[in-house]
């Protein structure tokens, strides 16, 4: 089964470098038709992640997104990825004085995590592979 979701944003650009400079995440970014405004495409095994300017959403859908920015974005949603390391994701964040909610280190499990928010608000959850014994 695959699963795709869609996310407004207010910035594409930005939201192009939070997840694929800063986080080192698989974006793209493209066309969905000729004409139309680009998309983000955030893609993890089965799973894929949407992202679209609110302008564009509300151009396309005017009656469903009219009241999206009186509601704050983000609320309740979480997105988790597994990364290969942590370590250069964290310097990214530290290099731009980023705010982190806070870092797990688990060492029975052998897991590590870091919880940030996007600049959309929408809680990003990293998660360190464990490296599998020699």
């Amino acid at each position: 089964m695959n699963f795709t979701l869609t996310l407004a944003v207010s910035d594409l650009e930005r939201t192009a470098a939070f997840y694929g400079e800063l986080l080192e995440l698989p974006i793209e970014r493209f066309f969905p038709v000729p004409g139309h405004p680009p998309v983000l495409l955030l893609g993890q095994g089965d799973a894929t992640v949407l992202f679209r300017e609110i302008a564009a959403m509300e151009a396309l859908h005017p009656a469903l997104f009219q009241n999206l920015e009186r509601h704050p974005r983000g609320v309740g949603v979480t997105l988790e990825f597994t990364v290969e390391a942590l370590k250069p994701i964290l310097k990214n964040i530290a290099r731009r004085q980023l705010h982190t909610l806070y870092e797990l280190e688990d060492d029975e499990f052998k897991r590590r995590e870091v919880w940030l928010h996007d600049p959309d608000g929408y809680l990003v959850v990293l998660s360190e592979e464990p490296t599998e014994p020699a």
